[in-house]
């Protein structure tokens, strides 16, 4: 564009140049038409060089364009590329999160139902525990209503087990063997013959030194070391209404005999044998014919 614009110039000039020239007489304007030409041949070649220098900055700027298309092209390609790497790792994350929180909302269903069951579990333990208790109050129940033989330890020991139960300061486990245990000494001292030396308390506050024979929970008589002095121990009705325990100590002498006589085969002193005893405790002191073999 710049070039044509350069030749339209010259052409201008030497079409007004020639013009003039018809007109001039004298060499002065001969002189400034030759000048004229000059120059406008110098501004000619002046406006192909300028016209060269444009079409070579044209070209380039033409280059440059190129070029930064193309690194614009290969920006927004790599633009396009990163983008879609992103999407993908944004779709894969999205991914990776789903399933993260699936297994949270299993693990705080699992959690949950753990839960439940652990609660559950506690609240059988719980009721179990009363249970438990309740097995404590129909022990210490029986060892009140039989004898008075170490009573107060024996009961002691069947309400401290009820208190840790109640109290939770016991398992269940530990209060299964302890009411195991404690079932299994009622069933022994129940079902065993012991004959024991140990001070008693007679009615009348005297305390004497005397053999003790103990038949289970059914018969407990004493002799003192002299042999003249006896009781049997029996059960009758109380001022409440519950039952009292109490000591005879005036049996007749047959009584007396077989008491001896069963004393005497406890304790070695006569070889083994049968001694008739009336064990009158079960049937609230009502005698009952019975026999028991006598021994070690």
């Amino acid at each position: 564009m710049m070039n044509s614009n350069r030749r339209n110039t010259a052409v201008l000039l030497i079409a007004f140049a020639f013009p003039l020239a018809g007109f001039g007489q004298d060499e002065d304007a001969g002189g400034r038409l030759e000048s004229d030409i000059q120059k406008a041949r110098s501004e000619i070649v002046q406006a192909k060089k300028d016209a060269q220098k444009a079409e070579a900055e044209l070209q380039k700027t033409d280059s440059l364009l190129k070029e930064e298309n193309a690194r614009a092209v290969q920006t927004e390609d790599r633009q396009a590329k990163d983008r879609e790497r992103r999407e993908k790792e944004n779709a894969a994350l999205q991914v990776r999160l789903q399933e993260t929180q699936a297994k949270i909302n299993a693990e705080r269903s699992g959690l949950g139902r753990w839960q439940n069951s652990e609660d559950e579990i506690k609240a059988r333990q719980k009721r179990l525990a009363m249970v438990l208790a309740g097995y404590c109050d129909s022990v210490a129940a029986r060892i009140e209503a039989g004898p008075p033989w170490e009573r107060e330890p024996r009961v002691d020991r069947v309400k401290s087990l009820k208190k840790d139960l109640e109290a939770g300061s016991a398992t269940i486990e530990e209060g299964f063997a302890r009411l195991n245990a404690v079932i299994k000494e009622e069933i022994k001292g129940g079902d065993e013959i012991a004959l024991l030396n140990k001070p008693i308390t007679r009615k009348n506050g005297d305390v004497v030194n005397a053999q003790v024979l103990k038949i289970g929970n059914q018969w407990l008589v004493y002799m003192d070391e002299e042999g003249k002095r006896f009781g049997i121990l029996e059960k009758k009705p109380g001022s409440d209404g519950a039952p009292a325990w109490d000591w005879r100590e005036d049996p007749g002498f047959a009584e007396k005999n077989r008491i001896k006589a069963a004393l005497e085969v406890k304790s070695a002193k006569r070889p083994p044998q049968l001694v008739v005893l009336d064990l009158g405790l079960a049937a609230n002191a009502a005698p009952q014919g019975s026999a028991a073999k006598g021994g070690k």
